[in-house]
């Protein structure tokens, strides 16, 4: 993803599959790892992209995230991001829940 690799990040990986879901991209920002959620919308008509970041959605990265980092990272620090992608605009929301 361009706006993370401009905004400084590594990807080291994209769609990643594991039992319970799917994380879109997992990067590097810094010592960081950061799980990244990408949402778009050509409306707002159903709401905002980021909303559809729900309280299920987080629960269900989260624990995703979890069983990557104990298999690929252990001990390291893990922050969550999301792109949203409105009227064709991408915006980056660093640290957008815990």
């Amino acid at each position: 993803m361009r706006l993370l690799e401009d905004s400084g990040y590594a990807v080291i990986a994209r769609n990643v599959r594991l039992p319970g879901g799917e994380i879109d991209v997992i990067a590097r920002d810094r010592d960081v790892i950061v799980f990244v959620e990408v949402k778009a919308r050509a409306s707002a008509r159903f709401g905002s992209a980021l909303s559809a970041v729900d309280a299920r959605k987080r629960r269900t990265l989260r624990a995703i995230a979890a069983d990557w980092l104990q298999i690929s990272a252990p001990g390291a620090t893990a922050r969550f991001d999301v792109i949203t992608i409105e009227n064709g605009t991408p915006r980056l929301h660093r640290g957008a829940f815990a």
